[in-house]
């Protein structure tokens, strides 16, 4: 457990650091991996440098029309390490553990910044569109007109 406190401090640190428009606290961070880590299909890996962790990559293996999917995940790294092609050697590990438990896709959303990345590394663009909503909105909208 006193790996996720120091992970939920690490992820908070990134966020802080991006400025991608999403506030972290160390509660909301660690609940976060914590719903992760309680996935029953979880798959995570961890980084340490010098016995110390310094970030981690968290996801889960969903089932799928065409086979198992990697799905979404949390891949981050201290402020302090980055550059330094950590995330890359972890990413490509997690590729690697997810490939032999039968994982043939990774999905995921991402920002501009990683996204020009992923493309780089083979990811495409689907049909797909990320969407969000606010439920109270969505509930008000629904009930003052009639949807089709």
């Amino acid at each position: 457990m006193s790996d996720i406190k120091t992970l939920s401090k690490i992820y908070k640190e990134v966020y802080d650091k991006e400025k991608v428009g999403e506030t972290w606290n160390y509660e909301k961070a660690k609940s976060l991996l914590l719903f992760y880590y309680n996935v029953k299909t979880f798959i995570g890996l961890t980084v340490l440098v010098d016995k110390k962790i310094v970030g981690a990559f968290f996801s889960y293996i969903k089932p799928w029309c065409d086979g198992k999917h990697l799905a979404e995940g949390e891949i981050f790294i201290d402020p302090k390490f980055q550059g330094k092609r950590i995330g890359t050697k972890l990413y490509l590990e997690m590729m690697k553990t997810a490939y032999k438990k039968g994982c043939r896709i990774h999905e995921l959303v991402a920002y501009n910044k990683p996204a020009s990345w992923y493309q780089k590394i083979g990811f495409r663009k689907t049909k797909l569109n990320h969407m969000s909503g606010d439920i109270k909105e969505v509930i008000k909208k629904i009930n003052k007109q009639q949807i089709s």
